[in-house]
Order: C-alpha cells, then structure tokens, then sequence
C-alpha cells in the first residue's frame, strides 16, 4: 500500500478515536448498552457511507440470554442479528474530514478492489475499538460494566464478530465475560 492510502488510514483512525465518543455522548443514550458497534463498509455500499455507531441495548442482550436457555449466546455479539428496529440505537458521526478520508479511502478500494486491502480496514477498525475500550464510557453514557467496543462488517468479507471482540478488547474484559458465560 502506497504512503498517501496509509497516511488516510491513520488520520480515519486518529479522527474515529477522537469522535465516536463525542458521539455517543452527543446521542443521549436512553437506555444501559453492552456494546458499541462500529460499523464500516466495503466497495459494496456508497462512498460517503462513513463507519456508523450501534450501541446495542442491555435488554436486548438480557431477551437473547433468555432465549439461549444456558447455551452460549453467541447472539448477543453478532451484527447482523442486532440490528432490528428497537434493539440498538443507531448514532452517526458528523465529521467532514472523517467524510473525506473515507471517500479518498474508498477510490483506492475501487480501484484495488482487494479483500487483502479491506482486511487493513478492519485491522485499524479493531486498534480503533482497543483504544476506545480503555475509557470510562460511564462518563458518557449509560453502560454495563462489562461493556465493550468492537467493529461490525458492513461488507461481510470476513463475516467473524467473535473474531473482531477477540482481537479489540482487553484480556481483563474477555474474562470478565467468560466468567459470566457470556464468551467461550
């Protein structure tokens, strides 16, 4: 990848640090959430789709838990099955420079079109959510306290949320959830 496509990357990761928090504390969050979800795309969607927030809702995490009936609920960290209407709040990022590092971002994935290209998208997207999982987010919104930040693929390339919270929250968090059934 050329200097100019790695330098957008590092300024899209640098402004997602800096606005995702505002954000969520802008949205005024009505209810408890157990996760953030930071949604991106591929060469699948427009390219002014910026990366979206989903903070899902604790009650929804506590309806897929009762459902699992003691079974792994693996549910309660898929994206695609949390996104009906009711279950999460969606949040935008209104950021013009964060606009425009994603569209210069996108014209170097159209002209790639490389799966490889996009897996160096997640991997920021996933530095991004770490780095988002060591602040206090009860300063800014109503969260559980064992709430974690984590990428969705909106392009479903890789298709692997588990893998995503793997590789994005800190090994203290996942045992957390471990130790309340709540991860393998």
């Amino acid at each position: 990848m050329d200097t100019r496509v790695s330098d957008v990357l590092r300024r899209i990761e640098a402004i997602l640090i800096e606005t995702v928090p505002a954000a969520i504390q802008g949205a005024r969050l009505s209810e408890p959430v157990y996760c953030l979800r930071i949604w991106y795309n591929g060469t699948d969607s427009d390219s002014d789709a910026i990366p979206w927030l989903m903070p899902v809702k604790e009650a929804t995490r506590q309806a897929i838990l009762k459902k699992a009936k003691g079974r792994f609920p693996e549910g309660i960290w898929l994206a695609d099955e949390l996104t009906n209407v009711g279950q999460a709040f969606n949040v935008d990022i209104k950021n013009a420079e964060l606009t425009e590092q994603y569209g210069l971002w996108y014209e170097h994935l159209a002209e790639q079109d490389d799966e490889e290209d996009l897996q160096l998208f997640r991997e920021m997207v996933q530095r991004v959510s770490a780095a988002l999982n060591r602040l206090d987010w009860s300063a800014l919104a109503p969260v559980t306290d064992d709430f974690v930040v984590f990428p969705a693929d909106g392009s479903h390339t890789f298709g692997d949320d588990l893998e995503d919270l793997r590789a994005s929250v800190p090994a203290d968090r996942l045992q957390l959830l471990k130790s309340r059934k709540l991860w393998k």
